[in-house]
């Protein structure tokens, strides 16, 4: 399967709040409650300044990456593809491209995941990220500089 990230635009933001509702929903509900009117303002917000980007797979929106290039890391802020896309690798391949990417720049990767959402956390640490810190609802991670 092909795919590729491009910038995100005003015409993707029904396709990305869908996206968050679909996958996050279930995490969120588990660990502070579904308040809709709260997560569309908050999801507004996320959009208007965050640098989303757009996973297309064969010209298919199937999910999002933001990700906050920091003085001290490259921080992923989201990482989310549709069910139906989870599991056929796009999720590892657009990490790995972004380890590729701070390694460019001698940065070590970091992220948060939220307890309730282990399979995101298995993903990671497969893939080398080790738990930094637990700020509950927060488990916080990052790539070992040796691993980049």
């Amino acid at each position: 399967m092909n795919w590729q990230l491009r910038p995100a635009s005003e015409g993707d933001r029904h396709f990305l709040y869908h996206l968050h509702v679909t996958t996050m929903r279930e995490v969120i509900e588990a660990t502070w409650g579904w308040n809709e009117e709260w997560q569309r303002a908050d999801f507004a917000k996320r959009f208007r300044e965050s640098p989303y980007l757009v996973d297309e797979a064969d010209d298919i929106a199937v999910g999002t990456l933001c990700i906050e290039r920091r003085p001290d890391c490259f921080y992923i802020l989201e990482l989310q593809l549709l069910p139906e896309y989870q599991g056929v690798g796009i999720g590892t391949d657009v990490i790995r491209g972004v380890i590729r990417d701070a390694a460019s720049e001698h940065l070590p990767v970091a992220l948060s995941v939220v307890h309730a959402n282990q399979r995101a956390k298995r993903l990671y640490e497969r893939l080398g990220f080790e738990v930094t810190s637990v700020e509950p609802p927060f488990v916080r991670m990052s790539l070992p500089q040796k691993a980049v």
